[in-house]
């Protein structure tokens, strides 16, 4: 039977049942091809079947990586701009984790949505990925994950299971000097303050609840003790006691801030430091989680890194990082901090 299509202005006729109105995968890996052998470096022969070789791997690798409507993307000038940058980068380099950091940058850049805040900084993180060193890349994965992550742990096994898993791999090739803490702030991927940021310190901000030796119902202020003790759990440390829930200080504070405490945050604000466990206690147990982690606060703190705080590319840097060494145990998307 013959079928007739009427359409108006502006309109696509579609017949059949498989239809790709977007590019292909041979149609991406051609633009790709053609923004590389376009704009390289005229090489001896030999550097460039080198240099094409590592091109080609780098391209074929972030293809296989991407979803297929990401390859619209392709047609982006500023894609291809930042394509041909990486691509050179890896052509030169041929330095493998160079080489996954800028095809996790680049993906990233390709799957998200143009502007804002975290389009400008995976395009200045992949401008800056080759300037710095896999020991600075760590250095900054660190100080992400002491300064700026909360892990999800409502245990101390849960806890000290999820520092094995995610903290032991990256600390491992902590080796910064004040030196490359300089570079790195210079690099735009850090600023260097006067505040101590110490391992022992950041961990008890960010999980009181779970260095705490708690306290006794008796401890809570009588006019408050009505109040206060139904958001109180037993003591992860010590049955005996109670504590408040596991959060962060700055979510038992915003607790404390709700209208049903009225005339009462100040009790339940002063509760949070009661039975917390010092800096150098909470270090001393990070120290025997892992062996790795054995001198890793003597070496954090040893150094300017317990001073510095991460700037939006130094954070897509490490975010990137992380995600590509920890895999699953690593999962969160960018957005959560840069946005």
């Amino acid at each position: 039977m013959r079928q007739a299509q009427r359409s108006g202005d502006n309109s696509t006729n579609i017949q059949g049942e498989v239809v790709n109105l977007g590019l292909s995968y041979r149609d991406a890996r051609e633009i790709a091809k053609d923004v590389y052998e376009e704009n390289i470096t005229k090489f001896t022969d030999i550097a460039r079947n080198v240099a094409s070789e590592r091109a080609q791997e780098f391209t074929d690798k972030l293809l296989s990586a991407l979803p297929m409507e990401a390859l619209e993307t392709l047609k982006d000038p500023d894609v291809q701009r930042s394509l041909f940058h990486a691509q050179q980068e890896y052509a030169c380099s041929g330095e493998k984790d160079l080489g996954d950091l800028l095809i996790h940058l680049l993906s990233d850049k390709m799957k998200g949505p143009k502007g804002g805040i975290k389009a400008l900084a995976l395009s200045e993180a992949l401008k800056t990925a080759p300037k710095v060193t896999s020991s600075h890349i760590s250095a900054l994965s660190v100080l992400m994950l002491i300064t700026q992550t909360k892990l999800g742990v409502e245990s101390i096994e849960a806890f000290q299971e999820s520092m094995k898993q995610i903290l032991a791999p990256i600390a491992e090739d902590l080796h910064v000097s004040n030196s490359d803490l300089a570079y790195l702030e210079y690099a735009g991927c850090l600023s260097i303050s006067a505040f101590d940021n110490a391992v022992g310190n950041m961990f008890a901000t960010t999980y009181p609840g779970l260095f705490t030796n708690g306290f006794m119902p008796e401890n809570i202020a009588e006019p408050s003790r009505a109040t206060v003790m139904p958001i109180t759990i037993p003591c992860l440390r010590d049955p005996a006691n109670v504590q408040l829930p596991i959060m962060t200080k700055g979510e038992l504070k915003e607790l404390a801030g709700q209208s049903v405490f009225q005339g009462h945050a100040q009790e339940i604000t002063r509760l949070i430091d009661v039975g917390l466990m010092s800096g150098e206690q909470i270090e001393q147990e990070v120290s025997g989680i892992h062996p790795t982690l054995a001198d890793f606060a003597k070496k954090y703190n040893g150094s300017r890194l317990k001073n510095c705080q991460l700037t939006a590319i130094g954070t897509t840097l490490a975010h990137t990082n992380l995600k590509r060494v920890l895999g699953e145990h690593f999962d969160t998307e960018l957005d959560i901090w840069v946005n």
